[in-house]
């Protein structure tokens, strides 16, 4: 991110970016994507969908991707068309070209390596297809600390310093999550977009003198460019739209892409609106 933003006017002792709704730079660029028949995949999605089911399309075809199947179960009744339990740097074959758009919230950073996350995901779109995600950042001040703080203290630490529930906290590496590591990582990608933010003010407010020398070095940071210190990432990148000339043999055009995943693939699980889940492989 270039340049600065013009004086801070503060709200509640903080600057005036901390003022805008967290999720809606994300929310917008997602809206433009959301027509009839549009096909997500929501990576890390767990118990709690990036877009809920009231504002989907109609048609949606709406697929969740979580290691953890406990996450999965947890999600309301209909939340997801099928969901599978694997680990988004495991490629799952069966997906590719499947997906119109690939959705992530709050999830890359507890990935590792965030480049096989990212070559996955760019092999599950269609071509043309859009992935938007947002992630922390490794040079984030919560960042740092979690990378040295056992990882046993770190619930406590974040229940105790900003009232997060332990049961939603997991692992985090951090890996290659500071903007020009990101750039490079999505170098085969086109349209890329890295917008780091700066909003982490929220770690400090137990103690006010702390927020407030925090406070200047984020301004700082932001105020010069330091787009690998950002604390947050919003990327937003395409997969190459498929011309004729280089389509692979036997490849079909964009708008033949099947309408439905093949019906098996590693570790896949579906289940119905009923919350109720079937083993792909009938075990």
């Amino acid at each position: 991110m270039a340049g600065a933003p013009s004086p801070s006017v503060v709200t509640r002792g903080l600057p005036d970016r901390y003022a805008e709704r967290w999720r809606a730079p994300f929310e917008e660029r997602l809206s433009s994507e959301l027509r009839p028949g549009v096909r997500i995949l929501d990576v890390g999605s767990g118990r709690r969908p990036t877009l809920p089911i009231d504002e989907r399309p109609s048609g949606c075809f709406y697929a969740g991707l979580d290691i953890s199947e406990s996450e999965m179960l947890r999600a309301p009744a209909g939340s997801y068309d099928e969901y599978y339990v694997s680990d988004v740097t495991k490629r799952v074959e069966a997906f590719k070209g499947q997906f119109d758009v690939v959705i992530s919230w709050q999830v890359l950073e507890h990935v590792k390596p965030l480049e096989d996350a990212f070559e996955n995901i760019h092999y599950y779109l269609k071509p043309g297809g859009r992935m938007i995600t947002q992630f922390s950042g490794t040079f984030s001040i919560f960042g740092l600390i979690n990378q040295v703080v056992p990882s046993s203290l770190t619930p406590w630490a974040l229940k105790h310093l900003t009232k997060r529930d332990p049961e939603t906290v997991f692992p985090a590496y951090y890996h290659h999550c500071w903007a020009s590591a990101i750039k490079r990582a999505l170098k085969d990608w086109s349209d890329v977009e890295v917008i780091g933010r700066y909003n982490a003010a929220s770690y400090w407010r137990f103690a006010k003198p702390l927020q407030k020398v925090y406070l200047q070095y984020e301004d700082w940071a932001l105020r010069t460019g330091r787009d690998n210190l950002a604390t947050h990432y919003l990327v937003d990148a395409r997969k190459r739209a498929l011309s004729a000339d280089f389509r692979q043999p036997g490849e079909l055009p964009v708008n033949r892409m099947p309408t439905s995943l093949p019906s098996t693939c590693d570790r896949q699980l579906t289940r119905s609106a009923g919350n109720r889940p079937r083993d792909l492989h009938g075990a």
